[in-house]
């Protein structure tokens, strides 16, 4: 339940911070490999993906409301059990890395806010974060465990393209 209740706050938040945020085709949420095994998780089948639908459904109507413009994308998967945020962090750099996208948000603001979530992610075993920049976009991956059961262990995908 906590898991749930925390989830929609956590998602603004980074909604907040990406709006902030400012070559080539931008990429989309499919370009991003998912991690191997990892289950992708369907609307209309999970909460989870459904939440993620009504983020980016509710994106689209502020942007058009203030004139923004941009977009976000955001995609949710089911981890295979056991999977750490080392193996997950290991894994993004390297293919993040390959395809041109540096690690943090950018700018002064964005490096000084990824060395925060770099110490918030080594305390906390159930929810870790970090982010990748590339151009006017701003890959943010959330690895959640379900405190009720720390089986279900969840990895969110949220593109942010200004």
């Amino acid at each position: 339940m906590k898991f749930r209740v925390l989830l929609p706050f956590v998602l603004l938040a980074l909604l907040a911070l990406l709006l902030a945020a400012c070559g080539g085709e931008p990429a989309t949420v499919n370009d991003i490999p998912a991690y191997p095994d990892a289950t992708a998780l369907q609307p209309g089948e999970d909460p989870i993906a459904d939440t993620l639908v009504n983020n980016m459904e509710q994106d689209a109507n502020l942007r058009a409301n203030i004139g923004t413009g941009g977009s976000i994308e955001q995609m949710a998967y089911r981890l295979p059990e056991g999977t750490t945020w080392d193996e997950v962090k290991s894994f993004y750099d390297r293919e993040l890395d390959s395809a041109g996208w540096e690690s943090g948000m950018g700018g002064p603001g964005g490096d000084l806010a990824s060395g925060i979530l770099e110490s918030v992610n080594t305390g906390n075993e159930l929810f870790q974060m970090a982010s990748w920049n590339k151009g006017d976009q701003i890959l943010s991956l959330i690895r959640n465990v379900n405190p009720t059961n720390e089986a279900e262990v969840y990895l969110i995908m949220s593109l942010n393209t200004n």
